[in-house]
């Protein structure tokens, strides 16, 4: 039972950083204990943070998946790059998530001179996570590890799993005696604090990623239009625009007699019916918006502050 009144009651916020695609979605997916992040093998794949709230006995962590740093190439990457620093700069912990199955490469440079380099280098203890320790050899994440810690002052390491959850409990218990005193910012039963509009963009966005290959993951934006409530009450009807830049683009997701759409729908509808508790009609349409992702108009339209 979670007390939340208790005098002695913490809370905090834990940003969850480093390069894309190292596993911070995953991380935290595990840690909530359900998906609160899509999830995919393409890099960039989290645009915006993403809360997942975990309540303890006496405390609360809000778990802030941020966007893997990286050097901006176009409007949207500004907007990703404002993002992270934002939470790495507000956030009570940070976790910088590391791979401990290859080398320290360029991404992880530019992560890590963010950290302890940069004009809004947080204020919070950083502690180095080494992930996906259940794939890695050992000898080579304790070399991997120390080229890590040589980089900058962390306050401890924790090796983890995120695919196991090896470790991860272990992590959970030391954070939670580190929090400041305060109040839960969230009440009992809410694990995040998406919108049903953004949940359903970003799962048929997650499908997107896992159907297509090269230049299209960068390239598509969701946009959820309508959900209502279909021709029976045991239905919900979703209009979901994909957007790409290119008219190539555009063909690669429709597929041959719209084979490749129809698959992104199906796979989108599998998981969006448990979510939703009712049977889904996705009416899916693919347009075309030149260099989306330089136009600020658009961005912002879309919910991205420049």
């Amino acid at each position: 039972m979670i007390n939340y009144f208790s005098q002695d009651f913490k809370s905090g916020f834990a940003a969850v950083v480093g390069k894309p695609n190292v596993g911070k979605s995953s991380l935290v997916n595990h840690i909530v204990g359900k998906k609160v992040a899509i999830v995919s093998s393409k890099p960039q794949t989290t645009r915006h943070r993403v809360l997942g709230v975990k309540n303890y006995n006496k405390a609360q962590i809000v778990f802030v998946d941020t966007p893997g740093i990286h050097n901006p190439e176009h409007e949207l990457g500004k907007f990703m790059e404002k993002t992270y620093l934002g939470e790495m700069k507000d956030a009570d912990i940070v976790l910088f998530i590391a791979d401990s199955t290859h080398d320290i490469r360029d991404e992880d440079e530019i992560a890590l001179k963010h950290l302890f380099s940069g004009k809004k280098q947080p204020n919070a203890p950083i502690f180095l996570v080494m992930n996906k320790i259940d794939i890695s050899d050992p000898e080579k994440l304790k070399t991997r590890e120390q080229v890590f810690l040589s980089k900058g002052k962390f306050a401890k390491v924790f090796h983890v799993s995120a695919l196991t959850g090896e470790g991860v409990e272990e992590m959970e218990n030391q954070l939670n005696a580190l929090l400041p005193p305060g109040p839960p910012y969230f009440p009992p039963g809410q694990d995040s604090d998406q919108s049903q509009e953004f949940q359903i963009s970003e799962i048929v966005r997650e499908k997107v990623l896992e159907k297509t290959r090269q230049e299209i993951p960068h390239c598509v934006f969701v946009h959820t239009e309508e959900i209502r409530e279909g021709e029976t009450p045991d239905i919900t009807y979703i209009r979901a625009i994909v957007y790409v830049e290119r008219k190539s683009q555009k063909g690669i997701i429709i597929g041959k007699n719209g084979s490749m759409l129809k698959d992104i729908g199906t796979l989108a509808r599998q998981e969006l019916e448990p979510l939703l508790g009712t049977k889904v009609f996705l009416d899916l349409w693919v347009k075309i918006k030149d260099d989306w992702r330089d136009r600020k108009d658009l961005l912002k339209s879309w919910g991205y502050e420049i």
